[in-house]
């Protein structure tokens, strides 16, 4: 078959995603160390980024499936168990971070509340998993995580003096829920000129967008913490190793309860990815607008552990499915 400009670049922005986010970190890293005044002058411009971030990611999203939330009965119970744990296990975790780097503690909890993001259904197209149900645990997770993050973050960090619920509440209103129903509202209309068929064909091209956008305001915010990386340059490892372990985690136990559950292979890999698979993009929302320590270092460490861990488990997955194939 073949492959024109547009899917082939978003083919290769996926495939090396990880390496384009490591040159984001350190093209960041090395600005706001040689040049951190242009860097400051560009602060302004990360809150008008993040709107347009989520509104993009909102136009993929398709909340239609929540329709079909009750034929997955058992999946959904295992993905919303995932969902409330995530968070407790990421910061039990991040204890191992000394004290004096606690904001990376915070950015990695704030990276285990969100929902997965378009990631999930990649993942669950490589294993022939069932695509509905990831439709349907992404719009649900998405809606709950609205709800509930002011709570859960309230419960780990109220009281602190660089965290504040209303400021959070605040956030998530103008970046999230305004974008959210904006881009819905502008999808609904585009379906009155424009087949359903062509859009569900512009949306990895979306993703894309979305993502670029994504690893430039990683590369701002690294380059504003700069001076703290240069300092304490060993964060980067206690960043990336402790958010490793929290994704290791989240994989054994996901499994442990979808096996819990017999959950058919299908229905059980998107159960198993949820916490894989999660949209840092939110996590940075929250980390760079509700939070006054350097949290945004947690989440960009999630950024690189992620993918690794994803894929670690998919090749032991892989192998395990097709050994049991055989002895079937």
């Amino acid at each position: 078959m073949r492959m024109y400009g547009l899917d082939r670049f978003n083919l290769n922005f996926r495939k090396y995603l990880l390496f384009w986010a490591f040159s984001s970190m350190v093209i960041g890293y090395l600005a706001g160390k040689f040049n951190h005044e242009r860097v400051v002058g560009l602060e302004f411009i990360i809150t008008p980024l993040l709107f347009l971030m989520v509104f993009i990611m909102v136009l993929p999203t398709r909340l239609a499936s929540l329709l079909q939330l009750s034929s997955y009965l058992y999946p959904m119970i295992v993905s919303f168990i995932l969902f409330l744990i995530s968070p407790f296990l990421s910061y039990i975790v991040s204890l191992i971070i000394p004290e004096n780097f606690n904001y990376l503690r915070t950015g990695i909890v704030v990276a285990s509340t969100v929902p997965p993001d378009a990631m999930l259904s990649a993942w669950a197209g490589f294993f022939e998993a069932d695509i509905l149900l990831t439709l349907i645990i992404q719009s649900f997770t998405f809606l709950m995580w609205i709800f509930l993050v002011p709570f859960g973050l309230s419960l780990f960090f109220g009281g602190t003096p660089y965290y504040s619920v209303w400021v959070l509440v605040n956030n998530l209103l103008i970046l999230i829920v305004i974008p959210f129903l904006a881009g819905g509202l502008i999808k609904f209309f585009l379906k009155r000129w424009v087949k359903e068929k062509h859009l569900n064909n512009f949306k990895p091209t979306l993703s894309t967008i979305s993502g670029l956008i994504e690893l430039f305001i990683l590369l701002i915010s690294v380059a504003l913490s700069a001076s703290i990386i240069s300092e304490n340059p060993v964060i980067i490892l206690w960043g990336v190793l402790t958010s490793a372990l929290y994704y290791f985690m989240s994989f054994v136990i996901s499994i442990s309860l979808a096996l819990l559950f017999s959950l058919p292979f299908e229905y059980a890999i998107p159960v198993v990815y949820q916490n894989g698979s999660k949209n840092l993009g939110l996590g940075l929302v929250v980390a760079l607008t509700s939070f006054k320590n350097q949290a945004v270092l947690g989440v960009a460490a999630c950024v690189l552990a992620q993918l690794p861990i994803s894929s670690v488990f998919y090749t032991f997955i892989s192998r395990f499915e097709q050994r049991r194939r055989i002895v079937k």
